[in-house]
């Protein structure tokens, strides 16, 4: 089982992937309804939007690998590490919060 662990809290890794995973797609997905793209042209505007994110993730992966490889050397960084994963907890609840509440109050 890929289990990382952190004090005495321990995180499925891969169950914290598939759910951010479900959201991050449903974001994107309700993004693309907001497109008014006509029916003939659907799946080669489908497919160009998911390569160019894609290609966003990707190269925001190569950023974010480089800043972990020199933030993981740095003294503290368990302690800030930890601060960081409760801080970007709080903001993904609090956009999801907020993605719902727009939804609810749309239809």
């Amino acid at each position: 089982m890929n289990k990382c662990r952190l004090r005495s809290h321990r995180f499925r890794t891969k169950a914290a992937t598939l759910i951010f995973g479900l959201f991050h797609g449903t974001g994107l997905a309700s993004k693309i309804i907001e497109y008014e793209v006509s029916d003939d042209g659907l799946l080669a505007n489908l497919l160009a939007f998911n390569v160019g994110v894609e290609v966003g993730q990707l190269l925001a992966l190569f950023v974010i690998l480089i800043v972990m490889g020199y933030w993981r050397r740095s003294p503290n960084f368990l302690r800030q590490g930890a601060i960081a994963n409760m801080i970007m907890v709080f903001l993904g609840i609090l956009l999801t919060y907020q993605q719902i509440a727009g939804y609810i109050a749309s239809t």
